[in-house]
């Protein structure tokens, strides 16, 4: 008898340029076999790797740190605070908007009646009718007219500088202060320290910030700044930002445009190598008042 024979079996064969491509494909379909396996490798390596970039981080920011600390001033920088010279005002008599005017100061009054002359022959001058005497309600200027004010600005007995960038009205002729205060005072109460970092400070008080600042309802700003022996401020640092990109850029501007004044000897041999960090962390907020 014949014996049966076998069910032939074809064989498909892969062709050529896809045959790298099997031991890939049962690789593949082994680990699907096992997603668990498979998902937890991949939460894994994304893990190491994380941690491998941020411990990288860190040593950048170490070494960062540590050639910043290079460039810092060795030296105590402790402004103080100067007192604005102006009159007290009571405290429940102070509005709730301080304005003040920009005013220019008075030119002197280089006019007189009584003219002296050293020629004998010279006729007295004719009788002039007199004239009914008005009383002069102008303050006399205690100061040399600003050139830098603008033509038109209201004359008075002094240079006095707008708070504020718009046309209100003024609610006070000077901010509060004290008799005794300075005319490059800033602060509301008088505090001591150093002669040059108070000046720093005093500087940085003055800079001229674009009215955007002032549209700001609340807004707080914290800086370093890099100085060179010039007086000149080279870089500025934000240590915290106001939140507000735009406002952040015009402050840097702003700080970056100051003249502080210059060094002290002891500082400024420091600064012979070129620009150096003051180790401070200087505060600026809305309304234009650094700390």
């Amino acid at each position: 008898m014949n014996e049966p024979r076998e069910a032939e079996v074809q064989v498909r064969t892969v062709p050529a340029l896809l045959s790298p491509f099997v031991p890939l494909k049962r690789e593949f379909a082994d680990i699907l076999r096992n997603p668990l396996a498979f998902f937890g490798g991949i939460v894994g390596t994304l893990a190491l790797g994380g941690a491998l970039v941020a411990v990288f981080m860190i040593n950048d920011a170490k070494a960062d740190d540590e050639a910043d600390d290079s460039l810092i001033l060795d030296i105590d920088f402790n402004p103080g605070a100067l007192v604005r010279q102006g009159e007290k005002i009571d405290p429940e008599q102070i509005p709730e908007k301080l304005i003040v005017e920009e005013t220019v100061a008075a030119e002197p009054d280089d006019s007189s009646s009584d003219k002296v002359t050293t020629d004998e022959k010279a006729k007295p001058p004719p009788d002039q009718p007199k004239k009914t005497e008005k009383k002069d309600t102008t303050e006399k200027s205690t100061q040399k007219p600003d050139p830098n004010k603008k033509p038109g600005t209201k004359v008075s007995d002094k240079n006095r500088d707008s708070n504020t960038p718009y046309n209100d009205l003024p609610t006070v002729k000077d901010l509060p202060g004290d008799p005794f205060g300075s005319a490059d005072g800033w602060a509301d109460m008088a505090k001591d320290g150093d002669p040059w970092a108070t000046g720093v400070v005093g500087a940085l008080n003055k800079m001229k910030v674009p009215s955007y600042a002032a549209q700001q309802k609340s807004g707080v700003f914290q800086f370093q700044i890099e100085i060179c022996a010039n007086g000149t401020i080279s870089r500025v640092t934000t240590k915290k930002s106001t939140g507000d990109g735009q406002l952040d850029k015009m402050l840097v501007a702003a700080v970056e445009a100051t003249k502080i004044p210059l060094p002290p000897a002891e500082v400024a041999k420091q600064l012979k190598g070129g620009c150096k960090k003051i180790p401070y962390k200087f505060t600026w907020k809305n309304g234009g008042k650094v700390e």
